[in-house]
């Protein structure tokens, strides 16, 4: 009978270190459903962490310290099998953890009082009694985070303000779950059982609607993300327009000029004044290797992004090499190009006009079917691990790296 118990401990353990890990894939990936591979390894290390957690239970059944270490473990198997930012994984996992506990304490007030039952023997003694309120308690978690998976679409993209946050407020209820059980086991009279069961409901309660709050603001914080981006798109769009504008008009000119000199020349060759002619293609020479040319590239909007960009360098000083060729098959969109190339290129411009030597290069190539961006620029200066922006209006500014990695 005793193994049998153990089964049924080790069933629980694992179900629940599975339960994380697709709980914390509905936010951390894109598709809820999960590979063949993901799936083969949630299953391996979920066995292997919940005979760890088993091997903590053979000393105590119940107690905090088992509980810390249990959280522990699951927050490894998550970045085991996920390689994600250790505080959003410790995040989803404490989330997980008060959850999990708080369903499992409740459950066990529940029973206690429905059938004249301690909670002290429900939770440190192996009997078909803990087995039943095992079952329910699992059941309940599998439900929710089935309902969780069904109903929930945000990814966390959170802040690290919020995450302090929420962690804070999920371990202070943990700690008061764990405090509350331990009360009602000392005190032991049903006023305190059924307060701890309300206790137990709310903070299941609580935690989920902090979550849900943190997880709007995220979603807002992204929003505000995205419409900078766009704001930025459409400058960088109004100035490549700007100077197409400015190239068709000196094109226009150009030939515009090109007619009176074509006169110029016949009627100096009529008089046959050669000197004349030799003095105006030598000026016309120099000139030449100093007029506007239009880089082209293979796309439109990288064609005008390069010579907005390019113009206003010389115009500043700024020596400008380019080494463009765009493959015949991007699959990167014209906006998003606008917003890389338009950030790179500023920040580069931006840097060098504070140095004596002043020169960057522009490289765009396909490598083995990646598309290579490199701007490299002439700047000296030293650069802080964390780099923040310099501009006055720093609200409005410093996102030009955070969407160049998004």
């Amino acid at each position: 009978m005793i193994l049998f118990y153990w089964m049924i401990e080790y069933g629980a353990t694992f179900m629940e270190a599975v339960g994380c890990c697709f709980f914390t894939k509905i936010f951390i990936e894109k598709n809820a459903d999960t590979d063949k591979n993901q799936k083969n390894r949630i299953m391996i290390y979920s066995a292997l962490a919940s005979v760890l957690v088993m091997l903590a239970n053979k000393v105590d059944l119940f107690s905090f310290t088992n509980g810390m270490l249990g959280i522990f473990i699951l927050w490894m198997l998550q970045f085991i099998i996920y390689r994600r930012k250790y505080s959003i994984l410790a995040l989803l996992t404490l989330i997980y953890a008060v959850i999990d506990s708080a369903i499992d304490l409740l459950v066990a007030q529940i029973w206690g009082i429905a059938f004249d039952m301690k909670p002290s023997y429900l939770l440190n003694m192996q009997s078909l009694n803990r087995c039943g309120c095992i079952f329910i308690s699992k059941l309940i978690l599998c439900i929710l985070i089935y309902l969780v998976y069904k109903y929930n679409k945000s990814k966390l993209d959170i802040p690290k303000k919020y995450i302090l946050i929420i962690c804070f407020i999920a371990g202070t209820l943990m700690s008061f779950d764990y405090f509350i059980i331990e009360k009602s086991i000392a005190i032991e009279n049903r006023i305190m059982e059924i307060l701890s069961v309300v206790f137990f409901v709310a903070s299941i309660i609580l935690i989920i609607l902090v979550f849900s709050l943190i997880l709007k603001l995220a979603e807002n914080y992204k929003q505000k993300q995205d419409i900078s981006l766009l704001e930025l798109q459409n400058e960088m769009i109004v100035k490549s327009e700007k100077n197409t504008e400015q190239v068709f008009n000196l094109w226009r000119s150009s030939i515009h000029d090109y007619k009176h000199k074509i006169f110029a020349i016949k009627h100096w060759l009529d008089e046959g004044n050669i000197e004349k002619v030799r003095d105006f293609i030598e000026k016309e020479s120099e000139s030449l290797s100093q007029k506007i040319f239009y880089i082209k590239t293979g796309s439109a909007m990288v064609d005008a992004i390069i010579n907005t960009k390019r113009n206003i360098a010389e115009e500043k000083g700024i020596v400008f090499s380019i080494n463009v060729a765009m493959p015949k098959m991007c699959i990167v969109s014209d906006l998003d190009l606008v917003c890389i190339l338009g950030n790179l290129i500023d920040n580069a411009i931006e840097a060098c006009e504070k140095q004596d030597k002043k020169h960057m290069e522009v490289v765009v190539k396909e490598i083995k079917k990646l598309l290579i961006i490199k701007v490299i620029n002439s700047y000296q200066g030293q650069f802080t691990e964390k780099t923040v922006t310099t501009k006055k209006e720093k609200y409005l500014h410093g996102i030009g790296l955070k969407n160049l990695q998004s």
